[in-house]
């Protein structure tokens, strides 16, 4: 899909983090070859933003970035807040919530951010408040159906997960790998961070 992203979006983040899911093809972004087959189509260029762990990486504290901020990509007004769902341990998913916590922006010309995997009861914002780039939604954790604490990003062209169909997501102007980008879709294993 040939798209440019309308919104100026920066990653959802402070310091630097690993694209674990990202890019166009299967061998870079599990999303596409799950949507090949009966997964989510709407996540196709879906974004994960993870890092490292210490010890065994069997609780939750041990992971880098659970708990750490989660920003607005852009402007925009919330439309959508879930907050309700518990932090699983790492390996567990709760498929019965799979997007865990959750907030959607509505950028208001046709883009809509999905953020996903929030921390239990962590998030700040509310449905109809107006956010700003940069603005702190909550915190990253491990809620829904994912395999540990992480952000879940991507960008659709409605309200409605279930109904929205999915855009490419460039990225104004980052830092991939100590080198500066424009208009950038991050892959699998670039070290990112906002310029």
């Amino acid at each position: 899909m040939d798209y440019q992203t309308k919104t100026k979006l920066v990653l959802p983040f402070l310091g630097t983090w690993m694209v674990s899911n990202g890019g166009r093809t299967g061998e870079t972004n599990n999303h596409v070859k799950f949507a090949s087959g009966d997964g989510p189509k709407n996540q196709i260029y879906a974004y994960d933003f993870r890092r490292g762990h210490t010890g065994a990486g069997e609780k939750l504290e041990e992971y880098d970035v659970y708990s750490e901020e989660v920003i607005a990509p852009g402007d925009g007004v919330i439309i959508q807040v879930i907050n309700g769902a518990i932090d699983v341990l790492p390996g567990e998913r709760d498929r019965a919530v799979g997007v865990g916590n959750t907030v959607i922006i509505d950028h208001q010309n046709g883009e809509f951010s999905v953020l996903c995997h929030f921390k239990y009861n962590s998030i700040q914002v509310k449905v109809g408040d107006h956010v700003i780039q940069g603005n702190l939604l909550g915190l990253c954790g491990n809620t829904g159906n994912t395999s540990e604490p992480h952000i879940h990003f991507h960008l659709q062209d409605g309200p409605s997960m279930h109904t929205a169909k999915p855009l490419p997501a460039q990225f104004s102007k980052i830092t991939v790998d100590g080198e500066v980008k424009t208009k950038y879709e991050p892959i699998r294993k670039q070290m990112v961070s906002n310029f």
